[in-house]
């Protein structure tokens, strides 16, 4: 089970919050994290300068101390993904996730080649983020086909789809589900092996435990886990998925941990959800202190 830490920024954005950062992954990484992916959506990953992403995922690999995967997004343009593989090899990472490239004119072959490409670098294994519908269902086969792509983070809500690939993938990459607690049971019966929480940042243990009942068949321990999960991961769909960061970071600062605001073109949330989000956390099994 992977899980997407948040950045924490200094009060006036300017900076990373380094010790905030570390505190935060000690957390997770003593809750029994077993797979961290820095700077990947819920990390901000489109606001942070190649310096910023360099310093988080030093400071991730350094706290992971071999106790846990550290693969961190990288993505942009192709030679600015291609870059942070070569500074995430060198810091020690054990892979990378390719984030959907900034698509304006695509093609399956265009998204093919920039996912390949950063594949046949041979500097990390690579995970490829399928969102937003690219590669296509069409192009996915051949993207496998033709270059060595380690897994897929499926972040689309599409089970059949997934199923169809799945099965027409048997030796293939491993699917995960890229859509949080909220999906992940309904993906594992599709034939995904995982999945990624941001809601972990603040209650690793509900996630790990859907985890564990996931991977041991008990889908009654995982569906109730899953009802625990729902009214946060719906408050973070709100107004098209504005709220997902936010409420994560408001969650984490209600359980003691380092949240704080996010950067534009993001917003924080409404005190009145804000409100909402700590009611709900209070009433979680797993608080941090």
């Amino acid at each position: 089970m992977g899980i997407t830490p948040v950045t924490p920024f200094t009060d006036d954005l300017s900076r990373v919050d380094v010790a905030g950062l570390r505190r935060n992954l000690e957390f997770l990484v003593d809750a029994g994290a077993t797979l961290l992916y820095p700077c990947g959506n819920t990390g901000e990953f489109p606001a942070l300068s190649l310096d910023e992403w360099s310093q988080i995922v030093e400071v991730t690999v350094e706290v992971a101390g071999g106790r846990c995967v550290v693969a961190p997004g990288v993505g942009h343009g192709f030679g600015v993904a291609r870059e942070q593989m070569r500074r995430a090899a060198d810091l020690g990472a054990a892979g990378v996730l390719a984030m959907p490239p900034n698509l304006v004119y695509p093609a399956d072959e265009g998204v093919i080649g920039y996912y390949g490409g950063l594949a046949d670098t041979e500097l990390l294994p690579v995970v490829v983020y399928r969102k937003g519908g690219w590669p296509t269902n069409t192009g996915l086969p051949v993207l496998f086909t033709e270059h060595d792509i380690a897994g897929v983070k499926y972040g689309e809500h599409d089970v059949s789809a997934l199923a169809d690939m799945v099965a027409a993938t048997p030796t293939g990459p491993v699917w995960t589900c890229g859509t949080a607690e909220r999906y992940a049971p309904y993906f594992f019966e599709a034939g995904a092996v995982g999945f990624t929480s941001g809601l972990a940042n603040a209650a690793p243990r509900l996630a790990l435990d859907m985890y564990a009942a996931l991977a041991s068949g008990d889908m009654a321990r995982a569906l109730e886990i899953r009802e625990t999960c729902v009214p946060f991961e719906a408050l973070r769909a709100r107004h098209a998925s504005a709220n997902n960061v936010p409420a994560v970071k408001v969650a984490m600062a209600s359980v003691g941990l380092v949240g704080g605001r996010v950067r534009p073109p993001m917003r924080d949330l409404s005190p009145a959800e804000a409100d909402e989000v700590r009611s709900m956390v209070a009433a979680w099994p797993d608080a941090a202190s």
